[in-house]
C-alpha cells in the first residue's frame, strides 16, 4: 500500500498467509516444499497456509506427521486453510487427521481442543447460515469452537450475484523461477456431501493463456494448443508492477 498508492499510512495488516499462487509453484510433487519454507521463513508468530492445491486431507497428514514436531515447537500457530469441497464433511475429515496426529485437551466445557500451535480456518463458502452450521456440527462431535476460525470467501458480502456467477476468478497459471518456465494449475481432489473423494470442479487453467476471437464468439488457448503463438492475443496488459500500461476511455 505504501509502495503503489503513495501513502505513508497503513490501513490494514494481516498475517502472513500464502495462496494457491505460491502453493502450486513447485508442482503437486513441490506442495510439501512451500509448507515447510512458509514455517522456516515464518519460525514465529501466526502463519496460514491454503492445503487444497492438490489434496487436502494429504497435505493435513502430512503436517501432523512429518511437519509434527517443528509445527510443536514453534512460538505462534499454524493456521490450515481448505478451500474446496463441502465445508462439513472437509472439516470433520480435517479435524479427524488433526486430533490424531497433534492430540487434543479437553476444555472446561468437555470439549476437544488442539495444541495451540495449530488451528483451522474456513474462508470457503462462509455465509450467515454456513457459520451456524459449522459450529453447530463441531458442538456435536465434541470439538471446540476455538479451533476453528473463519475467513470471508467470495459470497459472505454479496449474496445472489458475485464472483462465482459467471464463475469468474483470477489464477495464476505460469511462472519463470530462475529462468525455468513452469505451467501452474490448482487442481483439488475434495470432499463431496457424501464424504467421498472426487476432482473438484475448481481446477484452473495450466500455462500461458491468450483470449483469442473466433467466428463464434470467444476462446481461451493454452500454451499446450496448436496454433497458440501465431494466434492474436485479444487481452492487452493494463497495470503491471505499479504503473499502468494502458489507459482506456469510459466510452470504450
Amino acid at each position: 500500500i505504501r509502495r503503489y498508492y503513495n501513502t505513508s499510512e497503513v490501513f490494514a495488516k494481516s498475517i502472513p498467509a500464502t495462496e494457491h499462487s505460491i502453493m502450486t509453484q513447485g508442482g503437486e510433487n513441490g506442495e510439501f516444499d512451500v509448507i515447510k519454507r512458509v514455517l522456516r521463513t515464518y519460525p514465529t508468530g501466526p502463519v496460514a497456509c491454503v492445503c487444497d492445491s492438490f489434496n487436502i486431507l494429504r497435505a493435513v497428514r502430512y503436517i501432523g506427521t512429518e511437519l509434527k514436531d517443528e509445527v510443536l515447537a514453534r512460538q505462534g500457530t499454524l493456521v490450515i486453510r481448505p478451500d474446496s469441497g463441502d465445508i462439513i464433511k472437509t472439516l470433520e475429515a480435517i479435524f479427524d487427521i488433526l486430533f490424531e496426529c497433534f492430540g487434543y485437551e479437553l476444555s472446561s466445557k468437555g470439549y476437544k481442543v488442539l495444541p495451540p500451535q495449530v488451528r483451522v480456518i474456513q474462508g470457503d463458502g462462509v455465509n450467515y447460515d454456513s457459520i451456524k452450521h459449522m459450529y453447530e456440527v463441531l458442538a456435536a462431535r465434541g470439538i471446540a469452537a476455538e479451533n476453528l476460525l473463519l475467513g470471508m470467501g467470495g459470497r459472505l458480502l454479496q449474496a445472489g450475484i458475485d464472483r462465482d456467477t459467471f464463475n469468474f476468478a483470477f489464477k495464476a497459471s505460469y511462472t519463470e523461477v530462475n529462468g525455468e518456465a513452469r505451467d501452474v494449475v490448482k487442481s483439488p481432489t475434495e470432499l463431496d456431501a457424501q464424504g467421498n473423494p472426487q476432482k473438484s470442479t475448481k481446477q484452473s487453467k495450466k500455462g500461458r493463456l491468450k483470449l483469442v476471437k473466433t467466428a463464434d464468439g470467444y476462446r481461451t488457448l493454452t500454451s499446450s494448443d496448436t496454433g497458440f503463438d501465431e494466434a492474436h492475443d485479444e487481452l492487452v496488459t493494463v497495470y503491471e508492477w505499479g504503473k499502468m500500461t494502458q489507459e482506456s476511455t469510459f466510452e470504450e
